[in-house]
């Protein structure tokens, strides 16, 4: 899953300090065992959800937990990740903030996985990540008053949205699962697509949402890649979200498809700028 997140003491603290247990990744200990890697330019966010989160990269590494989500600052960039831990198949599970800037991509047989400099009682340790701060339905409840007249389309239909009922998101209150699968309208209002993942540059920030255009139910579409500065996301009372641009469907449908393998060379080629 991005935030105007209030660093706790804890938090800060613990990033700050560089007191990490014994058997957490070491300069020394990545060269022996596996390939570790910065995050690289062009890196698609859904490749982080679920991704299985360790301590160290030696066998006796422990599996500490996995990313639920991503949060964002005011400027897209990715500030920190939710790490779930603890639990059980999730029932029980805590979700915690960790900087995104600490972790480390690792990989060893065809494996790769997320390195963090801490260990799982540490985590666990850290004040639990409250989501009802990303809340869209509930931040539009409280800012906006009801409007009892007209009655917002759900996220996934085809009909107009009227945007009269609908609230500006700050980037820094909406989340990494909240971009993904958000209904992507365009000149006239009209339905263009859906978001079906977002690119991350090397330096942490969003570069482009990528758009999910035509197709049926997911098959055959076409992967447009559309520029994330100046995209204005929206929400209802109910809290589906929404994302207007300028474009017709034609001319995204025209649009050199997003290309995950040379998408950093051809950036310019690829990628549509709202104007």
């Amino acid at each position: 899953m991005f935030y105007k997140l209030l660093a706790t003491t804890a938090l800060a603290t613990f990033i700050a300090s560089g007191a990490y247990a014994g058997n957490v990744i070491s300069a020394a200990t990545a060269a022996q065992n596996v390939a570790v890697q910065a995050i690289p330019d062009g890196k698609l966010v859904s490749k982080f959800m679920g991704v299985e989160v360790y301590n160290g990269t030696g066998d006796n590494a422990e599996d500490i937990g996995e990313v639920n989500d991503i949060l964002l600052s005011k400027d897209g960039t990715a500030k920190f990740l939710i790490i779930g831990v603890g639990g059980f198949l999730k029932v029980g599970e805590k979700n915690v903030a960790y900087d995104f800037d600490k972790a480390q991509w690792a990989e060893k047989n065809g494996k790769r996985w997320l390195v963090i400099s801490a260990t799982k009682e540490e985590l666990t340790a850290l004040p639990a990540f409250d989501t009802k701060a990303y809340d869209a339905s509930l931040s539009t409840a409280s800012t906006k008053p009801a409007t009892p007249t007209v009655t917002p389309a759900p996220a996934n239909s085809a009909t107009t949205v009227d945007r009269t009922t609908l609230t500006e998101m700050p980037i820094d209150k909406i989340r990494a699962e909240d971009l993904i699968g958000t209904t992507v309208y365009g000149a006239d209002d009209a339905n263009v697509g859906k978001i079906g993942d977002v690119v991350l540059t090397g330096d942490k920030k969003i570069d482009a949402v990528i758009i999910d255009v035509g197709g049926f139910l997911g098959i055959g579409a076409k992967e447009v890649a559309v520029g994330f500065e100046k995209l204005k996301f929206m929400t209802d009372k109910d809290g589906n979200k929404y994302l207007y641009t300028n474009f017709t469907k034609d001319q995204l449908t025209a649009q050199t498809a997003y290309d995950k393998g040379t998408y950093v060379q051809s950036r310019d080629k690829q990628r549509l700028i709202v104007k």
